[in-house]
């Protein structure tokens, strides 16, 4: 079948199912292999729970009416994702960067749909299967904001091509997937690809006027810039004004000037607010609308979440982690939470060869501040980590969680923040009491 055949069967169907665990009546079934799964093992399942078709590269199954053998099953759901977009061809703003991506784009997203039909990525679908299906969930929306997230050159540019953005926003570059890009200027020229798209295809790039390194990027592409500062071509700024702990900020849209506050704690979020209002002021959402969404807007997903758990005042950031984006949490959190303050910090992942210089910079820097207790835990703190020094440190998430449950410290501001392997919410429990439990206050 070709994927304009493909695309028929698709509009008769209800919906794409690449799990058999929640394969639906009528739903399409795309047959992917992963490190831990193949998903061509599967397709008799799929066809008995009901699947309308099962695209699959396994051979053997050719003759079938509901079954479609091809060389890729993904690169066919790319390409019908691509497909799809352009028939319902709505306006597309594609995000990517080393930091905040995903609440700028769940930011974005609530602005935008102050004025317009918006449909965004779910969590962080962000990646070469999840953006395709991002994509595939269109309907009759009028715009598409769309995350975009990369650990090696040249996936940017591959999910620009399926998605075809008009405009595209990087957040910031940092030290994140350094294993994959090999450096920080790895790290920019892969981010920047979205620019060399958009620079392509004639679309817009959304700017942070303080980012030097983004508009000088931006510059040597040749991409359209719409530059985000008080006196730029989107004349949006943002300036904190306090923390209680949320994050009070001044909203300045030209002359209209709006002051509130917000659910979200960490003035590093400043930059994610300013883009999201940048974005909507592009597209002619109205100050008030802006200031509604964004003072109404409550982060999950374990991304900067205060947690009231009766012993602890929590901050629950456990989704990711990286060098750049843990300065922030902790020069954030030390900014605004009021003493005792604690630390618990799992490992960075994917830095490979820079892991071990990395993790000792941050221990180095970490025993200079002024916290009251730090509990560091995985492989790579514990190598690095002075057993004498001023930090304690645990091999695992499981020998932190024995110290805790003997300790059961009480009365601290604490911040938790690791990388997604270390899975830092599983202790939560054991910070809290269990009848005194309330997010995002």
């Amino acid at each position: 079948m070709t994927t304009k055949q493909i695309y028929q069967e698709f509009l008769g169907s209800t919906g794409i199912c690449t799990d058999t665990r929640q394969v639906s009546e009528g739903s399409l079934f795309f047959a992917l292999r992963g490190d831990r799964f193949d998903g061509n093992d599967y397709v008799e399942e799929a066809l008995r729970k009901g699947c309308r078709l099962a695209v699959t590269e396994r051979g053997g199954l050719e003759g079938s009416g509901r079954v479609v053998v091809v060389p890729s099953a993904l690169a066919l759901l790319q390409d019908l994702a691509h497909y799809h977009r352009m028939k319902v061809a709505p306006r597309l703003v594609a995000i990517t960067g080393s930091n905040g991506k995903t609440t700028t784009k769940e930011l974005m997203a609530a602005v935008l749909s102050q004025a317009h039909s918006v449909l965004s990525t779910r969590g962080n679908l962000n990646n070469h299967i999840g953006v395709p299906l991002t994509l595939l969930r269109l309907k009759s929306e009028e715009f598409a904001v769309v995350e975009m997230g990369a650990n090696h050159p040249g996936e940017i540019a591959a999910l620009a091509r399926i998605a075809a953005p008009e405009v595209g926003v990087i957040t910031n570059v940092g030290k994140a997937h350094l294993e994959g890009f090999g450096s920080y200027q790895g790290v920019l020229d892969a981010k920047g690809e979205l620019y060399d798209f958009l620079a392509s295809r004639g679309g817009t790039a959304i700017i942070d006027g303080s980012d030097k390194t983004l508009l000088e990027k931006a510059s040597r592409t040749g991409v359209r810039t719409m530059v985000a500062a008080r006196d730029g071509d989107l004349p949006v700024s943002v300036r904190l004004t306090g923390q209680t702990p949320m994050l009070e900020v001044e909203l300045a849209l030209g002359k209209d000037v709006r002051r509130f506050t917000t659910g979200m704690v960490g003035a590093y979020n400043l930059q994610n607010i300013l883009l999201a209002a940048a974005t909507g002021a592009y597209f002619g959402v109205s100050a008030s609308s802006i200031e509604q969404a964004v003072s109404q807007y409550r982060p999950e997903n374990q991304r900067s979440q205060v947690v009231e758990g009766g012993r602890n005042r929590i901050v629950l950031d456990s989704y990711n982690a990286n060098p750049s984006s843990m300065r922030e949490a902790i020069g954030g959190f030390l900014s605004y939470a009021a003493p005792p303050r604690m630390l618990i910090l799992g490992d960075m992942a994917e830095l490979g060869a820079f892991s071990e210089e990395e993790h000792r910079e941050l221990v180095r820097w970490i025993s200079t501040l002024e916290v009251d207790r730090v509990y560091l835990a995985g492989p790579n703190f514990h190598g690095v980590c002075d057993p004498a020094g001023p930090v304690t440190a645990f091999r695992s998430t499981g020998e932190l969680s024995s110290r805790l449950r003997e300790e059961k410290p009480a009365g601290y501001h604490i911040l938790l923040k690791g990388s997604r392997i270390m899975a830092l919410e599983q202790i939560m429990p054991l910070l809290m009491d269990k009848n005194n439990i309330n997010y995002g206050k």
